[in-house]
């Protein structure tokens, strides 16, 4: 035998008592913070309207109107005909002012921050867990049980008049809308027949009400459903009327953190699914590194031989060469050495010549000179002078020419070598 919640909430106005407007004066705002969800004028009535028959989405599959039509403002307009119009009537008849007439009794009381408009009563049966995991088919049944309340409210409550009646299937759990008139007859003053919501719903006259409700839904339920359940107790505090904003927030939040909720546990199941994964990647890249980095080290050998054999390639050529060098400096020596001895002999014989030329008759050195074409002249005025100071500039010109000569040697054979350097390296990286 399972236990299961009831509740019966009628809308409410507690900010308009007395004691919370004497509440509302004191306070720095001028209000309240008692709640209000009663339907109080057209506007509140609209915003039911807008939710009871759920125009927000226009997804109406999973809701069920039992009583009235799909325009709760007309039900009620049309109910407020059939209940004060007649009243509204007499009451103008005697009326000696025009200004004192009702033209349209609806829109006076929407227009009467004393009354409310209409009512609104929410019944539900079983929470939010008991039909978690419940078919939508089971909770259709919910639709005679309700039909039973609703014939059961206008038998204990006879003075409230159902203008409609919405049962709700797209949330947590069923529960049906029911928006009504109370009315009070035979007043004494205004319209014989008014609204009268404090008249008929009192404090005590909700306890009965309750009471008398509950005791019938659990009978119907247990009926319905062939089952033999019971309700839990009421508990003092559990009767607050929670409206149709409400309920929705409550039930939009609930809904929201059980999504998030499946997804939680579809990331905790896709993490452990991809544990493996990532510990085989982690495997085979640690694998990947040792494999780098015998590569890299096979590399690293390869070009250290190369390297040296190509630092000992240049050091043979560099011995070879600087013994080719120091073998041809020592011929150029010993040849200029033979070729200074050359000149100098030369120079004494030129220097000698030209004195002996010099001293012959000026008719002999003009059949000399005719007879070589003026050739012996310039040989014998030749600048290089046997004088020890030309002879020792000419050496140093020499000298400064053939170091020129060995510097260029070097720059040139240094780069050679270079390019072969490279060119070696470059064949041990392809290896």
């Amino acid at each position: 035998m399972e236990e299961l919640s009831y509740s019966f909430h009628l809308s409410n106005d507690k900010n308009k008592t007395i004691k919370a407007k004497q509440e509302a004066l004191n306070s720095p705002s001028g209000t309240t913070s008692k709640n209000n969800n009663a339907i109080q004028n057209i506007k509140h009535l609209g915003k039911v309207n807008h939710h009871n028959l759920r125009q927000y989405d226009n997804k109406t599959e999973l809701i069920t109107t039992i009583k009235g039509s799909q325009d709760i403002i007309k039900d009620v307009k049309d109910l407020y005909l059939d209940l004060f119009d007649e009243a509204r009537i007499n009451y103008n008849n005697k009326q000696i002012r025009d200004d004192r007439k009702i033209d349209d009794y609806f829109y006076k009381i929407s227009n009467d921050d004393k009354h409310d408009l209409a009512c609104e009563i929410i019944i539900e049966i079983g929470n939010m867990a008991y039909w978690e995991d419940k078919s939508l088919e089971e909770k259709y049944k919910m639709t005679e049980v309700f039909e039973n309340q609703l014939k059961d409210l206008k038998e204990i409550v006879p003075d409230f008049y159902i203008a409609n009646a919405t049962i709700h299937f797209d949330e947590n759990s069923p529960h049906m809308h029911i928006i009504g008139v109370p009315v009070k007859e035979n007043c004494k003053t205004g319209m014989e027949k008014q609204v009268g919501k404090t008249s008929i719903f009192t404090k005590e006259s909700l306890v009965v009400i309750q009471d008398k409700m509950r005791s019938k839904c659990i009978e119907e339920f247990n009926l319905a459903y062939s089952k033999d359940n019971k309700l839990k107790k009421k508990e003092k505090g559990k009767n607050r009327d929670y409206s149709a904003y409400e309920r929705l927030k409550f039930n939009e939040k609930a809904e929201k953190l059980k999504q998030e909720l499946n997804e939680l546990r579809e990331d905790v199941s896709e993490l452990k699914d991809n544990k493996q994964k990532i510990n085989e990647e982690i495997i085979e890249l640690n694998n990947d590194k040792e494999d780098i980095k015998k590569e890299i080290d096979k590399k690293k050998k390869v070009n250290n031989k190369i390297v040296v054999k190509s630092k000992n390639k240049m050091q043979d050529q560099i011995n070879k060469l600087t013994e080719e060098n120091s073998h041809l400096k020592w011929e150029n020596k010993y040849i200029k050495e033979k070729y200074d001895k050359l000149e100098e002999k030369t120079n004494y014989l030129i220097y000698h010549l030209n004195k002996v030329f010099k001293k012959l008759p000026e008719f002999i050195q003009k059949i000399v000179e005719k007879m070589f074409n003026n050739k012996v002249y310039s040989l014998f005025s030749f600048k290089h002078d046997y004088d020890p100071d030309v002879i020792a500039e000419r050496k140093k010109e020499t000298i400064l020419a053939e170091q020129e000569r060995e510097k260029q040697y070097s720059y040139n054979y240094y780069y050679e070598d270079e390019e072969e350097l490279e060119k070696d390296n470059d064949d041990g990286m392809e290896l």
